[in-house]
């Protein structure tokens, strides 16, 4: 959502109710707290159709984005609207409407994950996300604007911070990311910095069952990938779901500082295979001995990146960490807002 802006007057909750068959672009209903189910029934419909297309924001392998506004509401906030390529009525897509539930639409929103107003559908069935727009792209947009220059150490811990937090909202509502990169780290010129993009997360923990399910981790970005998620097949239970997360978490800190990836020498395009050798059998990434680095954002890059997940830092632990812990958040929110408001 634009800084500073409101939802219309038809509150993002009220959005969901289930399709009439007949209106293929009704809104998908994922399933809803049995507390909210009076509120929806009052609510109106939102079709595509009730939105104003503003300005292409870019195109990937999974689907468009583009800027958008409620019809009728000029001075009302900017959204960004995701559409898939193809549609996904499979029990993967119907989990994916589910993590998105979790994550971004049921209970308290959370500051630092991307806020999910409604889930549509288009002509053909493919999924549209109705998201909160982030005005600064993602931090791998800032990364390139600024030439591949890292961010200064203080920007750096924020964003720590503020993944962390992201993580324990999304872990306590049993989801695991399973995708965290800067690429999927949005920024706004507040200096917002939010985690996006679910399209590989699963559900770790679910309602009534007394065993929490295992779930494939075998998913992602590979230069961002722990080495037993290289495995074949690789499943985990919660507790190794939430320690993939936090690998990711700490070679994407690292590349912020360093303003490359830190696994394989930046002048280079690895393939599949060179990452996995070297996130397998290689030394885990870590701050080079000759970089102004506090002891600090060592151990916690350090702590992030244990080979064995089982001796991984968990997020509570990392949210204690001096790193974040005693980072002076006043100057560090500055940093980090200069940074983004620079490179806009």
């Amino acid at each position: 959502m634009a800084p500073g802006g409101t939802m219309p007057p038809c509150a993002p909750h009220l959005m969901f109710r289930r399709p009439d068959p007949s209106a293929p672009h009704a809104v998908v209903p994922p399933p809803a707290a049995a507390d909210t189910d009076k509120e929806e029934e009052q609510g109106r419909r939102l079709k595509l159709s009730d939105l104003e297309w503003l300005a292409d924001l870019g195109e990937g392998a999974s689907g468009v984005v583009t800027k958008v506004r409620l019809r009728g509401t000029a001075a009302g906030p900017a959204l960004a609207l995701k559409v898939a390529h193809y549609p996904d009525d499979t029990d993967a897509g119907r989990e994916q409407d589910e993590v998105l539930r979790r994550a971004c639409v049921a209970g308290p929103p959370s500051p630092y994950v991307v806020r999910c107003h409604a889930v549509l559908r288009g002509a053909a069935g493919e999924p549209a996300c109705l998201l909160e727009l982030m005005d600064a792209g993602s931090l791998h947009d800032v990364l390139r604007r600024r030439r591949r220059a890292g961010l200064p150490e203080p920007a750096v811990a924020e964003v720590a911070a503020r993944c962390a937090l992201g993580l324990a909202h999304l872990h306590a509502r049993g989801v695991a990311h399973l995708d965290l990169k800067p690429d999927n780290l949005l920024a706004g010129a507040r200096g917002d910095v939010k985690i996006a993009d679910f399209g590989v997360s699963r559900i770790f923990c679910r309602d009534g069952q007394r065993r929490p399910p295992r779930v494939s981790i075998a998913v992602g970005t590979t230069a961002y990938m722990s080495p037993e998620r290289f495995a074949p097949n690789a499943q985990a239970g919660s507790r190794g779901a939430c320690a993939a997360d936090v690998w990711s978490l700490g070679v994407t800190v690292l590349e912020l500082f360093l303003g490359h990836r830190p696994v394989l020498p930046a002048e280079r395009t690895p393939s599949w295979k060179m990452l996995k050798e070297a996130i397998c059998y290689g030394e885990p990434p870590s701050v080079p001995g000759s970089a102004a680095a506090s002891a600090e954002l060592r151990g916690f890059v350090a702590a992030c990146v244990q080979k064995d997940p089982r001796r991984r830092a968990t997020v509570p632990q990392l949210l204690a960490h001096p790193f974040v812990a005693r980072r002076d958040v006043e100057a560090s929110s500055r940093a980090l807002r200069h940074v983004i408001v620079e490179t806009m």
